[in-house]
């Protein structure tokens, strides 16, 4: 059953790809962008593994996360959720996965900068500056879709 905060969601991500905007998307966030596109989620994780804790998350060298944070890893994860992507949404590719294979961010190949991650880097930035660069990118993105 889709409430009305998932089909605001819902629609609020279709009208940012509609208009190209940057979009960064956090945590269920990033479930909601993979929805709107047609994917669906696993539930319930086994084991829970992803709730409350910090983990490393390996990253593509050659996707827009790897150029915001300027590394193909990221130590300090912080991750609060029991839901994970199933089947990827069209037009979205995996970019970044925990050490279980668990895909923990996604990119939308057919606009110009749209960033999903599982986790939640603004519990981090102090730990982990390249969580701080991940904020500043989406930042700097976002001032020159304005012009």
């Amino acid at each position: 059953m889709v409430g009305l905060h998932d089909e605001f969601d819902l629609a609020l991500v279709h009208a940012a790809l509609d208009r190209d905007l940057p979009v960064l998307a956090i945590c269920r966030g990033m479930q909601i962008l993979n929805v709107a596109m047609g994917g669906t989620l696993v539930q319930d994780l086994d084991g829970g593994g992803h709730w409350m804790c910090e983990h490393p998350v390996g990253i593509d060298p050659s996707s827009h996360l790897a150029e915001a944070t300027a590394t193909d890893e990221l130590r300090h994860c912080y991750s609060v959720h029991h839901q994970g992507l199933d089947r990827l949404g069209s037009d979205l590719r995996p970019v970044a996965h925990d050490p279980g294979g668990l895909i923990e961010a996604v990119e939308h190949t057919g606009a110009s900068w749209v960033v999903g991650v599982q986790w939640h880097p603004e519990d981090t930035t102090s730990t982990e500056p390249a969580q701080q660069a991940l904020f500043d990118e989406f930042v700097r993105r976002a001032q020159l879709h304005d012009r």
